[in-house]
């Protein structure tokens, strides 16, 4: 294969493995109390939205390139058999003889950087939410003031000011029903830009504020999103740090 097409199939099998870990991340088995004590309910729960997005943009982008290859796919097919299909050397040739092959190439090393941010987050950028018009994702860097400036999707080329971004992004972490341990819902919250302090969440369950919603597989608490996000906004109204 021409080096192009190499690069590409390179980044594709990157890509695949990292929307293996993004499935891991967005969900996972939650024991849930029923009403009144009696049982558990386990099942699939949310519990990094971040995840879920990107997977959703990776699924968006893994359709485009297969489409733009030439290769025919049901439109049930998961992400993981669009991937395997690209993960090959003839759609990633016909990838490469196009004009726009390293654009391709860019798209997809932001997707796979994307997902590898959720576990091995570089402090330079965060995550702000989605673009209003395409939903694929926001990122910023760490010191860009949120109030001053507009965001140009990298998608679609939409222009939003990155305060919208953030606050849409907000509300819908709100109302989300995402589900984790302090620690993974902490590690989200950091990457978007609103930390919480772990010795402020322990001094939460201490003082009963902040209840566990059940556990997981291993028996660790785990609690629910919006109830952090809103005493962390009590904290953001007395002017304390989180």
């Amino acid at each position: 294969m021409q080096p192009t097409a190499t690069r590409i199939r390179d980044d594709i099998h990157d890509l695949r493995e990292q929307a293996a870990t993004l499935e891991e991340l967005a969900t996972r088995r939650i024991r849930i109390p029923h009403d009144g004590g009696r049982g558990m309910t386990s099942a699939p729960t949310p519990i990094n939205l971040t995840a879920a997005d990107l997977l959703d943009q990776t699924l968006a982008l893994a359709r485009m390139l297969a489409t733009t290859a030439g290769l025919r796919y049901g439109r049930s097919m998961s992400v993981h058999g669009l991937l395997k299909g690209l993960d090959r050397d003839e759609p990633c040739a016909a990838l490469a003889t196009r004009t726009d092959a390293w654009d391709i190439v860019r798209l997809v090393d932001d997707a796979a950087w994307h997902a590898r941010q959720l576990t091995e987050p570089e402090p330079s950028h965060r995550y702000v939410g989605v673009c209003e018009r395409c939903g694929y994702g926001a990122w910023i860097p760490e010191t860009q003031p949120i109030n001053e400036t507009d965001h140009r999707c990298v998608m679609c080329g939409h222009m939003s000011p990155i305060a919208q971004i953030a606050q849409a992004h907000e509300l819908r972490l709100l109302t989300s029903g995402t589900i984790g341990t302090g620690a993974e819902l902490r590690q989200q919250l950091r990457a978007c830009g609103l930390p919480v302090n772990a010795n402020t969440m322990r001094s939460w369950v201490k003082r009963g504020r902040l209840k566990p919603v059940g556990t997981n597989d291993e028996g660790i608490p785990v609690f629910a999103l919006a109830d952090i996000l809103l005493l962390r906004r009590g904290l953001d109204k007395r002017g304390c740090n989180a």
